[in-house]
């Protein structure tokens, strides 16, 4: 009986180890599978991953082809309009006037607006010609008059009297503010040429200031600059005309 007893109990416990056993093997076997599927996920991730990165690496580097594309053309539209650029500047160079021939150009302009006929504009041209016969430059200067100078109004004269140059000036300021009776050479002058005949010119401009005329067969040229304080000096010569 005793024995019959200590076998069943035996029995019983073989079964619980094996089904502990069993137990055991099947965490054993979940846990693994775990770690295969894990891994598995892991790299469908990872070739996932890489398969986005290696097509957004392919996209940027389409885009990449494309923006070089677009910046070589670009530079050779930047390149073909510099050159246009260069074309039509030049051009504008030779057809339109430019410095001294603007300046003839609009004296030209401005005689024949006077009703100046062209052919006389063109024969005046025409009969131009370089100096000669020349005299040496000759430099006096005179006193400017002032709206506070009092004083007798300097002038200075060329050729024997055939041509007298005078001038007014605007009043030198002190640090004070007030006028003094010198002008200021670095304001606005105006200087009147006076023919043997009466006849008047006057010219207006900051100095130095350049002029000419003709009176009879003489071209007297003008070069005024500021001199020392209250005075203007005048360089000039004459020459042939025509």
């Amino acid at each position: 009986m005793n024995f019959m007893a200590y076998e069943y109990g035996g029995s019983r416990s073989k079964r619980r180890d094996a089904q502990r056993r069993r137990r055991i093997m099947m965490v054993i076997f979940f846990i693994a599978g775990l770690c295969v599927a894990s891994f598995w996920w892991g790299g469908e991730k990872e070739r996932t991953s890489q398969l986005a990165f290696k097509e957004q690496a392919t996209k940027l580097k389409d885009e990449r082809a494309g923006l070089d594309a677009q910046i070589t053309s670009l530079n050779s539209d930047v390149n073909s309009a510099r050159i246009r650029y260069q074309q039509l500047e030049e051009k504008y160079k030779q057809e339109v006037p430019q410095g001294v021939f603007k300046q003839l150009s609009d004296l030209v302009k401005k005689q024949l607006d006077a009703g100046i006929k062209p052919e006389r504009l063109a024969f005046v041209i025409d009969s131009a010609r370089p100096p000669k016969n020349c005299t040496e430059p000759v430099v006096k200067r005179f006193v400017v008059k002032t709206p506070v100078y009092s004083g007798p109004q300097g002038a200075v004269a060329f050729g024997n009297g055939v041509v007298t140059v005078a001038g007014d000036g605007q009043a030198s300021v002190n640090a004070a503010g007030a006028p003094e009776a010198w002008y200021d050479p670095g304001k606005e002058v105006k200087l009147t040429f006076t023919e043997i005949g009466g006849r008047q010119t006057v010219k207006k401009g900051l100095l130095p200031i350049q002029h000419s005329l003709v009176v009879g067969n003489k071209e007297y040229r003008f070069t005024i600059a500021a001199g020392e304080r209250s005075f203007m000096s005048v360089t000039s010569d004459s020459c042939d005309y025509p």
